[in-house]
């Protein structure tokens, strides 16, 4: 039961590496409970984290990943005191090709670690062994105004931060076929602490490494429940 309990916990808060202690379920008639079987996972640096304590996640082998949501995103604007480059401040905002970016982005990171070093195909057609990924973008504070024209003027100094930035998603589990929810956490996680250039390549650089850093954990957790690790 124990080992049952832990790779249930790894698939989750492996995504969110615990800062105070093993991960552990809540159990018992004071559990905090959602939806009727999600049960919340203390313990993990996640902003929250909630799983399903009787679903046996080695059962699924293949993952059904929907494209990352981004129609909902808030977006914390940069302070003054966040940029050497202080002229211009226009609100940040996301175009449609921000999203698109970000979403091939997602899908990249995923791929790269589930299925080309994780050996979790990814498919398109739900099954009994299909877990269905859904994450969704719900929060970007940049460190500094958007590398455009009109954010930082034509002609414009380079511009240097402490990062790019940070990210916050929403993640859920569920089984492909009946599309019942299993786990959900919410994580956030911020761009390299070192000073430097800040623009759109480096952006999307920093965007990527994310991406590919909640990718990695999550192969880690399916490893576990799996044997593989």
């Amino acid at each position: 039961m124990i080992k049952h309990i832990l790779g249930i916990v790894g698939t989750l808060t492996l995504v969110a590496a615990c800062t105070t202690g093993t991960p552990e379920i809540q159990t018992g008639d004071d559990a905090e409970v959602i939806g009727d079987n999600l049960h919340k996972i203390d313990n993990s640096r996640a902003d929250m984290a909630y799983v399903d304590p009787n679903v046996d996640f080695s059962k699924y082998n293949k993952i059904l990943l929907m494209p990352l949501g981004v129609d909902n995103v808030e977006i914390k604007q940069p302070g003054t005191s966040s940029s050497v480059n202080r002229s211009r401040n226009k609100n940040w905002e996301l175009t449609d090709a921000d999203k698109v970016k970000l979403q091939k982005a997602f899908h990249d990171a995923m791929l790269k670690q589930l299925e080309d070093k994780g050996d979790y195909p990814i498919v398109s057609e739900p099954g009994d062994d299909v877990l269905t990924i859904q994450a969704s973008l719900i929060g970007i504070a940049p460190s500094a105004p958007k590398d455009d024209a009109m954010s930082r003027g034509a002609g414009r100094s380079y511009t240097y931060t402490e990062g790019g930035g940070a990210m916050a998603v929403m993640v859920a589990y569920a089984d492909s076929e009946s599309g019942e929810v299993l786990g959900i956490m919410k994580d956030t996680r911020s761009s390299s602490s070192y000073w430097g250039r800040n623009n759109s390549v480096s952006n999307l650089g920093d965007v990527r490494s994310m991406f590919n850093s909640w990718a990695v954990s999550i192969r880690s957790g399916l490893d576990h429940v799996h044997g593989r690790d």
